[in-house]
């Protein structure tokens, strides 16, 4: 447990507008004394703390940050409780009165702030309760902006914001905040390489090209979903795209997390050939789409990968989401969407639907 004291001294003598010559004078000490616990070159002798505590009227465990820790740990504690920001504690508002009383109680704590901010624009809820909900994390978002000093933080809630104002309908302040983040190509992941040395550097490389794949393929699903939305022939070429720059990457077919964008692809895939009237395609995708939905469902809970970009890193199947099963809800789709009757009693079909029966807990 580090004590940092004379970061307290400093920040008390401050916030009591006492320069380090009058506090020295009350304690009979030097100026260079109080300079040099303030820089947590030494720290002041045991017997002067009560005298220090009351100099500022605080108590001697606040002195010593012994209150501020216990409130970290308290902190900590909450927001491993909320989740990451993919579960399903996020969208379904279970979280948000929790996070609600947190900010109450411990009102200038950025990371609280964020959380409560992020959730309110992720809960699923009714129109006009969802239109609030976004407003007040509007509101929390300008506030840490203008006071917390934190850049991650500050970055973070300026693409919550950016979001929240696109959902109220206010585009242009949208793009003026998404506007205020740093270009892709000034990110700390770009810088880091550049200044990393050894296994640091390497590291950071295989990061990156993990974080850019994931963004590119994203890219990539959202023009095939947006501005071919209408064009099956030209959403088929896109998404075999996808599927050849996982298989670049992982030549041992090595899927972890990736297993649940394939599974997705494929789903996409089988859609679009049903709408081509292309049914073997579309049966063929079908089988891909069941098989990845399987293979997500029998992953260990973290796996290693074996391909050379990503060789010997580790990676939670859940990674940052909140699913326990695909098989089931990969059948749902099969069985109950009006897309896939053309080839619905066709034998390969059936033979899908019994496989994922097996896996289905």
């Amino acid at each position: 447990m580090v004590i940092k004291i004379g970061e307290k001294i400093r920040e008390l003598r401050k916030k009591a507008d006492v320069n380090q010559e009058r506090f020295a004078e009350y304690l009979g000490v030097t100026a260079q004394a109080v300079s040099k616990w303030e820089v947590e070159g030494c720290y002041p002798d045991i017997e002067l703390l009560p005298s220090i505590a009351n100099f500022f009227n605080v108590s001697i465990d606040e002195l010593m940050c012994f209150d501020v820790m216990k409130n970290q740990e308290k902190i900590d504690m909450i927001i491993k409780q909320a989740g990451p920001e993919r579960s399903k504690n996020w969208f379904d508002g279970s979280i948000v009165e929790m996070l609600r009383n947190s900010v109450q109680e411990f009102p200038n704590n950025y990371d609280l702030l964020y959380c409560l901010a992020k959730t309110l624009c992720l809960t699923k809820k009714p129109e006009k309760e969802k239109q609030n909900n976004i407003r007040e994390s509007i509101s929390i978002c300008t506030r840490i902006l203008s006071d917390c000093t934190d850049d991650n933080l500050r970055f973070r809630s300026l693409q919550v914001l950016a979001r929240g104002y696109k959902d109220i309908g206010e585009k242009e302040k949208a793009v003026e905040t998404a506007n205020r983040l740093p270009l892709a190509r000034d990110s700390r992941d770009m810088v880091l390489p550049e200044i990393l040395d050894g296994e640091a550097k390497s590291n950071q490389i295989v990061q990156n090209i993990w974080m850019l794949s994931d963004m590119f393929e994203y890219l990539i699903e959202n023009l095939a979903n947006t501005k071919y939305k209408d064009n099956s022939e030209k959403r088929v070429e896109l998404f075999k795209k996808l599927v050849s720059i996982e298989e670049i990457l992982h030549e041992n077919n090595d899927y972890i997390y990736e297993t649940l964008r394939l599974r997705a692809v494929y789903y996409w895939l089988s859609e679009d050939y049903l709408k081509l009237k292309d049914y073997d395609k579309a049966l063929d995708c079908i089988e891909q789409f069941a098989k990845y939905s399987v293979k997500y469902d029998t992953l260990p809970e973290v796996s290693t990968y074996t391909s050379i970009i990503f060789q010997g890193k580790t990676c939670s199947k859940n990674k940052d989401l909140d699913i326990k099963s695909t098989a089931s809800g990969s059948k749902e789709y099969l069985v109950s969407r009006e897309i896939f009757a053309p080839v619905r009693e066709h034998e390969r079909f059936k033979t899908v639907i019994t496989e994922l029966e097996k896996h289905i807990k």
